[in-house]
């Protein structure tokens, strides 16, 4: 059997690849999403459906391959789920059906779901990226707080726990001391002692050090903290009314593409999908009809 280490640099090297060929710098996040749909659109069909017992699954058929995310898990799970899922296509794997399972995948160890996990961490969390997200930040990496974690986490759009075990495990950066402590913070506790409140929807920060080229993407009943000297063009924000020393929060109200500009010279897409969307991802953030 292959050793893990192995694994995970074949992993490391495919997910190189698919960003080299994708003209994207190793130092910066990506939309796994737009990835799928602009640099394998003749290859793989992605599309949003509610699995309430999958993550998702990966069929490849004669006329193409299909990628399905479940829209009922958390944006940052999905976002991981996508690469998972694109890991299968890129290793020739045949039809996977992933099962809704604790975030680290336990059970029986198959190396194949290793392989995918691996390089859906790699792709969307480089290790130059994240050096550079927490050291530009001004935070220490090998002794961060939840908080950062959390902040950094958003940066790249994945979930709190997938940078976590990928900071222990796959980079090797984190003591795993460091980690078992830093996983008993939930982010459902850390939104809350952010907003000071507690929050159906997920909670997006977004700070000053953005530029990225990113969207900032999100669901319907969102909330996301922007920067002090961000300001937002459109229709598909709304402010809430809470004062912040920290920036101006906002509430996710309308589907369909907005943008920010910060004070900075930094611009991005505020991009905004249905809650739990079905459908082709291609269709995400449409406009909804009165009629």
């Amino acid at each position: 059997m292959t050793s893990r280490v192995e694994l995970s640099r074949q992993a490391l090297k495919a997910a190189s690849n698919v960003r080299i060929a994708a003209k994207l710098a190793a130092t910066s996040p990506l939309c796994v999403y737009d990835l799928i749909q602009q640099h394998f659109r003749d290859e793989i069909e992605l599309r949003f459906q509610a699995l309430p017992s999958l993550e998702g699954m990966y069929s490849k058929t004669a006329t193409g391959s299909v990628i399905i995310v479940s829209s009922l898990r958390p944006s940052g799970r999905r976002r991981f789920t996508a690469g998972h899922e694109l890991g299968h296509h890129v290793f020739g794997h045949g039809t996977r059906l992933d099962e809704l399972v604790a975030e680290d995948r336990a059970g029986a160890f198959s190396p194949e779901e290793y392989l995918a996990d691996c390089f859906s961490a790699f792709l969307q969390m480089p290790k130059l990226a994240v050096l550079k997200a927490f050291k530009s930040r001004g935070l220490d990496i090998s002794q961060p707080s939840p908080l950062d974690v959390y902040r950094v986490a958003s940066f790249f759009g994945v979930g709190y726990t997938s940078l976590l075990t990928h900071l222990a495990v796959t980079l090797g950066i984190l003591r795993s001391d460091a980690a078992r402590q830093l996983a008993k913070a939930s982010p459902k506790a850390i939104r809350t002692e952010v907003l000071g409140m507690d929050w159906d929807g997920e909670l997006h920060l977004v700070d000053a050090r953005w530029d990225s080229g990113r969207a900032i993407d999100q669901m319907v009943g969102d909330a996301v903290l922007l920067p002090a000297g961000a300001r937002v063009e459109g229709e598909r924000l709304a402010a809430l009314t809470m004062k912040r020393h920290d920036g101006e929060l906002f509430e996710a109200v309308s589907p369909g593409i907005g943008r920010l500009e910060h004070a900075c010279g930094w611009s991005a897409y505020v991009r905004v999908e249905r809650r739990e969307y079905a459908g082709r991802a291609l269709f995400r953030h449409e406009e909804e009809c009165d009629d």
